[in-house]
C-alpha cells in the first residue's frame, strides 16, 4: 500500500495558531490594576556639538539607567506575569492549601512604571554629567506608551556643552606638618592642569592624601577631612580648584598617633568573661603577652609583630603583622584593635586577640587510579597534621600515599599483573628562617619559613616469568629457567626504592612574590630484588626505545642525585582581582646525578656522572571581560638539558602529560616521547616520559549562575627526549617536526561550585594525535601494540580548576 503524504498545515491554520498563542500575552491586561503601565526599560541620547567627544560620558550615563524590566517573550508576551496572577488567584481561592508557604510565588511579579523613579533618574543624569565636567547640561525625558497590553518606555535626552578643564589647583593647609607631607606628593597628583574636570579624580586625590597621612602615623585621617572648592568664573570653560582642610576636622585627625603598648591575647575566647588584665603577663621585645596555657612561646609571638611599643602607627606594618600571624597556621581568629587612651589625643594601645585552631588533625581520602597502561585499583591517602609541634607554630605533616593496581588488558599477554606504590613523607614547616642572626632579617620580609622534608617511596612490580621465556633463554638466565621448570606459574617481584631529604627556606617580601630556595635536596634511587637475574629482565625491557640508535636508559639504575633548586612564584591575584591577572612560576635546579651500575658482571663498573640544569616555567593569564566571563590561557614548559655528554635523568625528574589538569583528551602518560605510540603494560618502560615538555591551554569560562559555570577549551602539547644519548634519537625534539608532533584536543566543561570545592566535568575530544600514522605499522617483535587510535569523546572528572 502506498503511504499517503501528510498534508502540510495551511497558512490560514498557522495564522490562527499564532493568534491563539499570542493571545496569552493579552490575557495579562485583565489582571493589571487600572492606570498602571508595565515598565519596559529606557533609552538614552546624548546631544552635543560634533567637536565634543561624549563616548565616555555616554557609557557612564547608560550605567545610571534603571533597566530592570518585565520579561516579554516573542509572540507569547508576558506569560510569566500571567502565571503570577493565576497563581495568586489559586492562593486566594484555597488559602489552606498554601498555608505552609503563603509567600510562595510562581511566575514573575510585574514591575510597574513609577514617575517619581523616572524623575529621580533624570536628575541623576544631570548630576552625573556635572560630575564629569559638563557643567552646562540639561536632561529631559519623554514617555512612549502602548495601551494593550499597557507598556511604557522612558526616553532620556541629555544635552551637554563643552566640558570644563582644570586651570589650576591651589592648596591651603592650616597645619604645617600636614602641609609639608602633602606638598611632597604633589608631583604624582591625579589632577593636572588641562585635564577634564572629573569628580572621580577629585575623590581619588582625597584618598591619596588620606593614605599618605596614614602611612605617616595619622591613624584617624579620613577622606572627609578634605574639601575641594571649584571656581568656574575664570571663563573659557576653565575651573580653578582650591583644596583645603575642613574647619571642623577633629584635632586627633591632624596628629600622628603613637602606640604606647601592645597587648597580645593568643588564647582568647569570645565567651570568656574573665578580666583580661588579670591574665598572667610576659613582657618581651615591647610586646605584652597575656594568656593561660599559651599556644605559642612569647618569643615566637614577638617575632610576628612588625611594630613595637613607642612606634608610630603604620598601616603597612599592621598588614605585615596580620600576614605573619596568619602564616603561623595556628589561629582561627585574628584581630588587631587600636584603642584610644582617655585624656590623650596622640596615643593608642594595640590589643591583639587570637583564637587558636585545633592543634591536631587526621584526615584520609579513598580514590581510584587508572592510567593509559590499563591498570586500575584503589588509592588511599592518609595525613596526620600537628599545627604547633614545639609551641613555635611548627607545622608537622605525616602523609601516606598507598595504591595498588591490577592489569585489565589481555590476560594472555600479561607480563606485569599487579603493581603497587607505597609512600610516606614527613614535613616540618617552621614559620621563620633557621639562620644565624635571623632577627636582623625579620624586618626585611613579610613572612618567612624553613622547610624540612624526609620521604620514602617504594614502587613494586610483579612479573609473570612464563611471559619472559624468550628473554630468559636469549640472556642465559639459568636461575630463572630452573624456577620456571619447578613452577610454570612462578612470579618474581622487582621494586624501586626512592629516598628524599630536603632542607630549604621560603620567604615573601611582597604579597605578589613568593620565593623558595632548597640548598639541600638529595634523592636516592635503589632497585630492590631477590634475584639479580630479575633485574636483568627489567633492565633489558626498561628502555624508552628498542631500535638501533635509540635510548638504552633503564628505569632500574641505582642513582644518587643532588639537586639544589629555587622557585619563584608571582601571582597578581593575591592583591585583588583585576581585569588582567598574571600567574608565573619559575623553577630552576642544578642536578648532579651519580649512576652506580649494579647487576651481574658490573661489580667493578665505574660510576657515571651526569650534570644537567633543569628549567620549568608555568605562565598563566586571566582576562576578566566581566564578572561572569573570563578568558584563561596557560603555557607550561620544562627541560633538563645536559652540561655533560648527555642527560641521564631519573624518571622522577622526567615530564609526562595528559589527564584532568593537562591535555584532557588524553590519559596520563599516553603521549610521547615524540611520536611514540602508547604500549599496553608499559610499566617497565620510559614510554610517556621525556626530559623536554611543552603544553598549553586556552579556556573561555562563563558563569551561568553562582553555582554553575561552563567552559570551552583547547589543549595542545607533548613531551620529547633531548640529548639523553650520545647519538640522536627518533624521539628527540626537532623544530621542523614540532607542529606535527603536537597532540591537540578540544571540548567543553562544566564546573559546579559546592562551596567547599569545585567539581569539574570536562568532555574532551582529540583532533590531532602524533602517533596516529605509526600505529598501523606498529609491529615490533616481542612488544605488544596499544589499542587502535581512539578519537572518541572522553569524560574527564576533576576537582578545582585545571589551571
Amino acid at each position: 500500500m502506498e503511504q499517503q503524504e501528510k498534508p502540510m498545515m495551511s497558512p490560514l491554520r498557522l495564522l490562527l495558531v499564532l493568534l491563539v498563542v499570542s493571545s496569552l500575552g493579552c490575557k495579562v491586561t485583565e489582571y493589571l490594576p487600572p492606570d498602571e503601565y508595565l515598565y519596559q526599560g529606557s533609552s538614552l541620547e546624548v546631544v552635543a556639538a560634533d567637536s565634543i567627544d561624549t563616548e565616555q560620558l555616554e557609557t557612564e550615563l547608560l550605567a545610571t539607567l534603571n533597566q530592570t524590566t518585565n520579561a516579554k517573550l516573542p509572540l507569547i508576551g508576558y506569560r510569566n506575569i500571567w502565571r503570577y496572577y493565576k497563581f495568586e488567584e489559586k492562593k486566594r481561592a484555597k488559602p489552606e492549601k498554601y498555608a505552609d508557604d503563603p509567600d510562595e510565588i510562581k511566575g514573575e511579579k510585574p514591575i510597574f512604571f513609577e514617575e517619581t523613579v523616572v524623575e529621580s533618574v533624570n536628575n541623576l543624569l544631570e548630576n552625573r554629567a556635572s560630575n564629569n565636567g559638563y557643567f552646562t547640561n540639561s536632561a529631559s525625558y519623554t514617555l512612549d506608551t502602548v495601551q494593550d497590553p499597557p507598556e511604557i518606555i522612558a526616553k532620556y535626552t541629555v544635552t551637554v556643552g563643552e566640558p570644563y578643564t582644570i586651570d589650576s589647583t591651589q592648596y591651603f593647609w592650616r597645619d604645617t606638618a600636614v602641609a609639608a607631607l602633602l606638598d611632597s606628593i604633589k608631583p604624582t597628583s591625579a589632577i593636572q592642569p588641562g585635564d577634564r574636570y572629573d569628580l572621580d579624580a577629585v575623590k581619588a586625590e582625597r584618598q591619596r592624601w588620606r593614605q599618605a597621612l596614614k602611612d605617616n602615623g595619622y591613624f584617624y585621617a579620613s577622606d572627609d577631612d578634605f574639601l575641594f572648592l571649584a571656581d568656574t568664573v575664570t571663563g573659557d570653560h576653565k575651573v580653578a580648584l582650591l583644596a583645603k582642610l575642613k574647619t571642623d576636622v577633629p584635632r586627633e585627625h591632624l596628629i600622628p598617633q603613637r602606640i604606647t603598648a601592645i597587648n597580645v591575647y593568643p588564647n582568647f575566647d569570645v565567651g570568656d568573661t574573665a578580666r583580661l588584665d588579670r591574665l598572667p603577663l610576659t613582657q618581651i621585645g615591647g610586646v605584652n603577652v597575656r594568656c593561660v596555657d599559651c599556644p605559642l612561646r612569647p618569643s615566637i609571638i614577638d617575632e610576628a609583630f612588625a611594630m613595637e611599643a613607642g612606634d608610630l602607627y603604620n598601616p603597612e606594618r599592621h598588614r605585615k603583622t596580620l600576614r605573619r600571624l596568619a602564616s603561623y597556621n595556628t589561629f582561627r581568629y585574628i584581630s588587631l584593635d587600636y584603642e584610644e587612651i582617655p585624656g590623650s589625643d596622640s596615643t593608642l594601645v594595640l590589643n591583639a586577640f587570637m583564637e587558636p585552631l585545633l592543634r591536631r588533625r587526621i584526615e584520609g581520602e579513598l580514590g581510584l587510579t587508572y592510567n593509559s597502561a590499563q591498570y586500575v585499583g584503589p588509592n588511599v591517602r592518609l595525613a596526620y597534621t600537628n599545627r604547633n609541634l614545639l609551641q613555635g607554630a611548627e607545622l608537622f605533616k605525616l602523609e601516606g600515599d598507598f595504591s595498588y593496581a591490577v592489569f585489565l588488558g589481555n590476560r594472555d599477554q600479561i607480563r606485569v599483573p599487579t603493581s603497587g606504590t607505597y609512600g610516606l613523607t614527613a614535613t616540618l614547616n617552621v614559620p621563620r628562617l633557621w639562620l644565624p642572626k635571623r632577627r636582623k632579617l625579620i624586618p626585611r620580609v613579610m613572612s618567612s619559613g624553613t622547610v624540612i622534608s624526609l620521604g620514602a617511596k617504594v614502587e613494586s612490580l610483579s612479573l609473570t616469568l612464563n611471559k619472559f621465556t624468550q628473554e630468559i633463554t636469549l640472556q642465559g638466565l639459568n636461575g630463572l629457567a630452573e624456577i620456571l621448570e619447578t613452577n610454570p606459574d612462578a612470579t618474581e617481584r622487582v621494586s624501586l626504592l626512592q629516598l628524599r631529604a630536603q632542607y630549604g627556606y621560603t620567604w615573601q617580601r611582597r604579597i605578589k612574590k613568593i620565593h623558595l630556595l632548597n640548598p639541600l635536596d638529595i634523592r636516592v634511587q635503589n632497585p630492590v630484588i631477590s634475584n639479580d637475574e630479575v633485574l636483568e629482565i627489567a633492565r633489558s625491557l626498561g628502555v624508552s626505545g628498542t631500535g638501533e640508535g635509540e635510548a638504552q636508559t633503564s628505569r632500574f639504575d641505582r642513582m644518587v642525585v643532588y639537586s639544589p633548586n629555587y622557585t619563584l612564584t608571582y601571582d597578581t591575584r593575591l592583591d585583588g582581582e583585576d581585569t588582567h591577572n598574571l600567574f608565573w612560576q619559575q623553577y630552576l635546579s642544578m642536578n648532579i646525578n651519580n649512576v652506580f651500575p649494579i647487576g651481574p658482571g658490573l661489580e667493578d663498573a665505574e660510576t657515571v656522572r651526569s650534570l644537567y640544569p633543569q628549567l620549568e616555567t608555568d605562565l598563566r593569564h586571566y582576562w576578566r571581560f566581566s564578572r561572569s566571563l573570563t578568558l584563561a590561557s596557560r603555557i607550561h614548559g620544562g627541560v633538563a638539558f645536559p652540561i655533560s655528554d648527555r642527560a641521564i635523568v631519573p624518571y622522577f625528574d622526567l615530564y609526562s602529560i595528559g589527564g584532568p589538569n593537562s591535555l584532557r583528551g588524553f590519559y596520563p602518560r599516553e603521549l610521547g616521547p615524540g611520536r611514540t605510540a602508547p604500549v599496553n603494560n608499559n610499566l617497565l618502560t620510559l614510554g610517556g616520559y621525556g626530559n623536554l615538555m611543552l603544553e598549553s591551554s586556552v579556556e573561555l569560562r562563563q558563569k551561568v549562575t553562582s553555582l554553575i559555570e561552563v567552559a570551552a577549551f583547547i589543549d595542545a602539547g607533548n613531551v620529547w627526549t633531548y640529548k639523553t644519548e650520545l647519538e640522536p634519537l627518533d624521539t628527540d625534539f626537532r623544530q621542523k617536526n614540532f607542529i606535527n608532533e603536537l597532540a591537540m584536543d578540544a571540548g567543553i566543561g562544566f564546573r559546579f561550585d559546592l562551596t567547599f570545592l569545585i567539581f569539574r566535568l570536562d568532555l574532551a575530544m582529540p583532533f590531532q594525535i602524533p602517533y596516529e600514522e605509526i600505529v598501523t605499522s606498529f609491529r615490533i617483535p616481542e612488544k605488544y601494540p596499544g589499542d587502535p587510535v581512539d578519537k572518541s569523546l572522553r569524560v574527564v572528572i576533576g576537582f578545582g580548576y585545571p589551571f
